[in-house]
């Protein structure tokens, strides 16, 4: 009899593996790797490897002339005691941390009451999705530009308040507006995202869930906590990060509208970072802010991992 190429034996007792099986074997472990290997170097050169040189530049004494010499001496924490002495770094923290929760829970809210309006039918509903993302496919740089232009001491803003009577202010130049003003440019310019992404996620809400529960006599609120968010939190938990991480590292918006006044009063890390780099060159402290706003990032990534973690497995 033939034997079976899979059971196949030596004389010895030992089954011999079939040539077939191990080549198939090979052939996907080949093609594992073929897809995983330019994933890894990507992330290996433009994630671990910048990573790492920003935590070897925060810890020397890096200037201009180390690109021409090559030399940066090792000065260990120098660099985070000295921005840890500027008196504007616990003004920048706050305003870092001011405009990322007052963004991120404004374009949530808001960006979820868009996409529920996006989802009923109404005249302009098809077009209208695709004109209010116009304003997230502009440059940061144009968007501050515009908003410059809008709430000058001469601006728009100022005109439509007059001509209704209304108080006026230089928005951008007061202390008491000033920041408030980046935070709704942050907004305006995050929030087409929000209700877009927001829009598509809603599609997958069974429509099935929704009639049973309006017919148990759920309103619109009780459909909204218990089948509609339940049912995007995945996708709202994704846009929380990538929003807090964003907008953690605001540069150009505050850099175009205020520049960080008037009198440091909406300096935010980021921005503290380009200074310290592209206006006084000490690319070590520049770093060493970086590294500042990385662990800021972490810590707010861990903590929302175990909340989420914790919600989901309440709903279990």
């Amino acid at each position: 009899m033939t034997e079976a190429p899979a059971v196949r034996r030596r004389r010895s007792g030992r089954p011999v593996p079939d040539r077939r099986r191990l080549s198939l074997a090979s052939r996907r472990r080949a093609e594992l790797w073929t897809f995983l290997v330019p994933a890894i170097v990507f992330f290996a050169v433009f994630f671990v490897y910048p990573l790492g040189y920003g935590v070897y530049m925060s810890t020397t004494n890096f200037t201009t002339a180390t690109f021409f010499t090559g030399q940066s001496p090792f000065v260990g924490l120098a660099n985070f005691i000295a921005i840890f002495q500027d008196p504007v770094l616990g003004k920048a923290i706050v305003n870092t941390l001011l405009i990322t929760v007052a963004s991120v829970v404004v374009e949530l809210v808001v960006g979820l009451a868009l996409a529920l309006l996006f989802n009923r039918r109404f005249p302009g509903s098809r077009w209208l999705p695709t004109l209010i993302l116009l304003p997230w496919l502009l440059p940061s740089v144009v968007i501050g530009t515009i908003w410059k232009w809008l709430l000058a001491g001469d601006g728009a803003v100022n005109g439509i308040l007059s001509s209704l009577h209304l108080p006026q202010d230089t928005w951008l130049a007061d202390p008491a507006t000033a920041l408030g003003a980046v935070i709704v440019v942050s907004i305006w310019g995050s929030l087409p995202y929000w209700s877009i992404i927001l829009s598509a996620a809603l599609k997958q809400v069974p429509e099935d869930q929704l009639e049973a529960s309006q017919l148990d006599g759920a309103d619109g609120w009780q459909r909204l906590v218990h089948i509609v968010i339940p049912t995007i939190w995945p996708v709202i938990s994704v846009l929380v990060v990538m929003s807090v991480v964003y907008t953690l590292l605001i540069v150009d918006i505050v850099l175009v509208l205020t520049g960080g006044g008037p009198a440091d009063d909406t300096a935010t890390l980021g921005l503290l970072s380009y200074r310290s780099a592209f206006d006084l060159f000490q690319f070590g402290d520049a770093a060493a802010y970086g590294m500042l706003l990385l662990l800021i990032s972490l810590a707010f990534a861990i903590v929302y991992t175990w909340l989420s973690g914790r919600q989901e497995r309440r709903a279990e």
